[in-house]
């Protein structure tokens, strides 16, 4: 008989109480690990696919269109925002965020404070804040997702007169 079958400890107590809770044998441990590996994997890889369109092209999931842009209005503020390559990529390859700024009118908004932040919601990561350049009429932020899946891009843009505006854009990074 092995300590955890015997039924009494040596002093004649019980054993149950004895034991301190926890997995009965490693082998059941390794076989919980790896079911919840499975089950980790599988939301993952279902949650990670674009769409196909009729010609059997990949397309983008989330907000962005085939041209891998979207558009927002916030605070009297329309945000544009383009990402290349398209369609986006995981796995942690350098792309870029442009982002196009107009007011009311309009009219492109120079001199703006503008900054990135891609966050994967599904895994609790975070890619950290970009500070956006200018860039001919709008600007451009270096765009690296960690991995392929469901992203999400908020983009706060400070102009130098007036309220700050907070967009957020979804977007589904591919291998």
């Amino acid at each position: 008989m092995t300590w955890r079958t015997a039924p009494h400890q040596p002093d004649g107590e019980a054993t149950t109480a004895a034991y301190p809770a926890g997995p009965r044998t490693p082998r059941g441990a390794a076989r919980r690990a790896a079911t919840a590996t499975v089950f980790l994997l599988a939301a993952v890889l279902t949650g990670c696919g674009g769409t196909t369109d009729a010609a059997g092209g990949s397309t983008p999931a989330g907000d962005l269109d085939e041209n891998c842009r979207a558009t927002r209005s916030d605070a009297g503020l329309e945000v544009t925002l383009t990402v290349a390559p398209c369609p986006p990529t995981g796995g942690g390859a350098a792309g870029t965020a442009g982002i196009a700024v107009k007011d009311a009118d309009g009219k492109a908004v120079p001199g703006a404070k503008v900054e990135i932040n891609p966050e994967m919601p599904n895994m609790k990561m975070k890619g950290g804040n970009q500070t956006a350049r200018p860039e001919g009429d709008g600007y451009e932020a270096k765009l690296v997702l960690g991995m392929a899946g469901d992203w999400r891009i908020t983009v706060t843009v400070t102009p130098a007169s007036g309220e700050a505006s907070t967009t957020a854009f979804n977007l589904t990074a591919k291998d």
